[in-house]
């Protein structure tokens, strides 16, 4: 039924639209001459300008992963990092990110795997996010190109001046000052309670009369009687 009261018309007389359209005639003349939308008579004429504008892009079909594929990639996923495929990530340079696995499908095995199989294969080798809590601090790794954000590592200065054993030396002070910190707030206190305190009941306190019903808002006793109200 929507279609009812529409004009059909021909290639001849799309070009027609859009070449006169293109002559600087109006739209609303052109809409109303052939039975269409000025909406219409403007897409043609767009269309005619950029033929590529209104053409759609057929997606890549996603390829499914045999099982020796998964058991291929779970195996590199194990004993390797992402540097060493070419790929890069920050704050863990060291540490497989789930924006790795299409990537990294597509470079093993030229297949685009869909949202749900890259989960599946990847979920394992992310680390989980713990809830925070303080522990004791640990000694720095050695600094390492990898460990540089892609931002930074075009810098040849910052980079020259991460590896100089300048930085290591910052990095070691700056941990034996946390270990030192760390021990001062921590040492000797007990992060668990004592059996005592987990088998003591918590304290109730004492019971207090409070006025229900109509004598909530007022002062004075629940058991008064109330008031006689004049006729």
């Amino acid at each position: 039924m929507s279609n009812l009261g529409k004009k059909r018309i021909t290639q001849e007389q799309r070009d027609q639209i859009a070449s006169r359209k293109l002559a600087g005639e109006r739209a609303v003349t052109l809409a109303e001459e052939f039975g269409v939308s000025v909406s219409y008579v403007n897409m043609l004429k767009i269309q005619a300008v950029d033929p590529t504008r209104y053409e759609k892009k057929a997606k890549p079909l996603t390829k499914k992963l045999t099982a020796a594929e998964l058991t291929e990639i779970d195996h590199i996923l194990t004993t390797t990092s992402p540097a060493e495929h070419g790929m890069k990530s920050y704050p863990r340079p060291r540490q497989w990110l789930m924006k790795h696995g299409l990537p990294l499908a597509e470079k093993l095995f030229n297949k685009q795997p869909s949202k749900r199989v890259v989960t599946e294969f990847m979920t394992s080798h992310i680390l989980k996010k713990l809830p925070f809590e303080f522990t004791r601090p640990t000694p720095p790794l050695p600094h390492h190109i990898d460990d540089i954000p892609p931002d930074l590592a075009e810098d040849p200065s910052y980079v020259a001046y991460y590896l100089s054993p300048i930085c290591e030396q910052i990095a070691w002070r700056t941990y034996e000052i946390a270990l030192k910190d760390y021990d001062e707030r921590f040492a000797g206190k007990e992060q668990n309670p004592s059996d005592e305190d987990a088998d003591t009941p918590p304290e109730i306190p004492p019971y207090r009369e409070v006025p229900v019903g109509k004598y909530a808002m007022k002062k004075g006793s629940p058991f008064t009687k109330a008031k006689k109200r004049k006729r």
